[in-house]
């Protein structure tokens, strides 16, 4: 009877056991960066970011890797300006809160990841938003056409991407 006890209690323990693998396994799932979902895998290949960026204009998308105790990864729009790199997000994004006024970020574009310095921008705003509105408005009429972009712009912040 002993054994049949020590039977069933190894079975609970299993069970537990396969229970929270699987549940690990469906947040891992849920938490990797699809489309707008953040994540915290990043991939790529490490590298050291070029003097002069190659033409992004055709790239609609980079992975963002925000720092933390559990990385933020985000796929977002970006521009290029005199060879920096800029970005938008809202204000309550996970990534914005955790970014601040700037740090340390990593981007993922094509197959290599690049160390870049995140700063807060400030001055010539208008000239990045419309950079970014030129970049996506063809390709994203619904987005530009209505009240979105703008509602958008009002509660985000730009980051300016730049070497380090």
């Amino acid at each position: 009877q002993i054994n049949s006890l020590e039977r069933q209690s190894t079975m609970k323990i299993w069970k537990i056991l396969v229970a929270l693998v699987a549940v690990s396994l469906i947040t891992l799932a849920v938490r990797l960066p699809i489309t707008t979902t953040p994540g915290f895998f990043i991939g790529g290949e490490s590298g050291i970011a070029p003097d002069n960026w190659f033409e992004t204009s055709l790239v609609d998308e980079i992975r963002l890797r925000v720092s933390g105790v559990v990385p933020r990864v985000v796929i977002i729009w970006f521009v290029e300006i005199d060879n920096d790199f800029y970005v938008v997000g809202e204000n309550d994004s996970g990534w914005v809160t955790r970014l601040g006024d700037g740090g340390e970020v990593h981007v993922r574009l094509g197959e290599i990841t690049y160390p870049l310095q995140a700063s807060i921008v400030n001055t010539g705003k208008p000239n990045i938003v419309q950079a970014w509105e030129e970049k996506y408005s063809a390709g994203y009429p619904e987005f530009f056409s209505t009240s979105a972009s703008n509602d958008f712009l009002d509660s985000s912040s730009i980051y300016k991407l730049s070497r380090m």
